[in-house]
């Protein structure tokens, strides 16, 4: 007896050589997509997106058998064994796209206060540290884009927390990254970084929510982990007498 999986198999081969797709085909792959949408974000949030989850089961459907029909001929020359490996791949790639997208919510905007003369607290008010809800797609793409802003921040990992940091406490403990820098130079630091991460927002099309996750995400991995070294070199400088307090 021919088992589901090289039935699906066989029935998504049939539709890319003949584009003949059957009902218990369509059926399956509604189903792979109903239960990718359950693992990424609960009901409400994918009401946000789609409106409706028959809508987003639709939508979805429509664009990876879309793009399955539009690529066929590569798909079979490259001779894929695991057909419906590929489909679950697309499905989640799908996903994650119109996630990314951020077409139902207003962007972030680090406005042209960055590029003012006003002083630092002017354009670091323009970073969200707060998402205004608990949202899970926001959290799936800013764990999602999470490494991707490690690579593009990579070697200004201190400045870049110092800048977080400084938004988001005004006590001493704001100042444990800065490195002994002067007011100006720490100013002109983030005054590039903030000019950086709108660029690194826009590209990336990400809400403000998104963003927001995304910092808290980049604060409690990166910043959390380096700033207990931060803390003994600066009870190990000169200033502290050359040993720990």
């Amino acid at each position: 007896m021919e088992s589901v999986s090289k039935k699906l198999n066989r029935e998504i081969r049939e539709f890319l050589e003949n584009g003949i797709l059957s009902v218990s085909l369509e059926r399956e792959i509604r189903n792979m997509i109903e239960l990718a949408l359950k693992e990424t974000a609960n009901h409400a949030a994918i009401l946000k997106v789609f409106g409706s989850k028959k809508a987003a089961v639709d939508e979805i459907f429509q664009e990876v058998m879309g793009v399955f029909w539009e690529k066929r001929n590569e798909i079979l020359e490259r001779k894929i064994e695991n057909l419906v490996g590929y489909v679950k791949i697309s499905v989640k790639n799908r996903i994650v796209d119109h996630l990314k997208s951020g077409w139902w919510k207003k962007k972030v905007s680090l406005d042209s206060k960055l590029n003012s003369d006003e002083d630092e607290k002017s354009f670091t008010e323009t970073i969200p540290i707060e998402s205004d809800s608990e949202d899970p797609l926001e959290e799936f793409v800013a764990k999602m884009m999470f490494k991707h802003m490690k690579d593009v921040f990579k070697g200004k990992e201190k400045d870049l927390c110092d800048l977080f940091y400084k938004k988001v406490f005004s006590d001493e403990d704001a100042d444990i990254f800065s490195s002994g820098k002067s007011t100006q130079a720490r100013y002109k630091s983030h005054e590039r970084l903030a000019k950086k991460l709108r660029d690194f927002v826009e590209k990336n099309d990400l809400t403000r929510g998104e963003f927001a996750a995304l910092v808290k995400i980049y604060m409690s991995e990166i910043c959390e982990k380096i700033r207990p070294d931060m803390v003994r070199d600066e009870r190990r400088s000169p200033d502290s007498g050359g040993a720990d307090r």
